[in-house]
């Protein structure tokens, strides 16, 4: 939850990480400490995935912590965040999405995640066995160091066409997009892609 001053508080299920108390326990209740995403910074957006979280911060930064195994942290690794000492915080790196661009909606799924940039293209990470990255391959990205940057491409939504809001499911990604259309890819096994 974000709350009325900006700050995070996390609980539930917290083996991963995703908890980012520096431990792998659960929390059964809201926490009386707030997520460390940093010294002065403060969240606009969460969102949480299967077992990792991602935050818009107020700089316009992303930040994700919890499980990462197929890089849905986008750090260039696939290490967890936020299930040992000193991990949250400063130490958290923000994921890089490319020279001078910066999130305005992000979206977590099972094991990906995919962000809104500042000029309304969509950029994915993480899992994409069954294309949910819309990249037109089935690579994870974000659990290699070149992977991230301006080195992670944009979903081709069309020529001219731009996002205006984004949903991440399980292994699936729909986008509106600036004409009020929808645009679906990824996984498809009970027609939850709309074709």
């Amino acid at each position: 939850a974000i709350l009325n001053n900006s700050s995070i508080k996390c609980w539930g299920r917290g083996d991963e990480g995703q908890m980012a108390h520096g431990k792998t326990s659960d929390r059964l209740s809201p926490p009386t400490s707030t997520t460390d995403i940093g010294t002065g910074q403060t969240a606009t957006a969460i969102t949480a995935g299967n077992f990792h979280n991602c935050a818009i911060l107020d700089n316009s930064s992303v930040k994700c912590w919890g499980y990462n195994a197929s890089g849905q942290l986008g750090l260039g690794h696939t290490n967890n965040r936020g299930d040992g000492s000193n991990q949250m915080g400063d130490n958290l790196l923000v994921v890089e999405l490319g020279a001078g661009r910066t999130a305005r909606g992000i979206t977590a799924g099972d094991n990906q995640t995919c962000a809104i940039l500042d000029n309304a293209s969509i950029k994915c990470w993480g899992a994409n066995a069954f294309g949910q990255l819309g990249l037109g391959d089935t690579v994870n990205r974000g659990d290699n160091s070149s992977d991230m940057g301006d080195n992670l491409t944009t979903v081709d939504l069309g020529t001219g066409i731009t996002a205006k809001a984004i949903q991440a499911g399980n292994d699936h990604t729909c986008a509106i997009l600036d004409n009020a259309s929808i645009k679906c890819w990824g996984y498809n096994a009970s027609g939850q892609l709309g074709l």
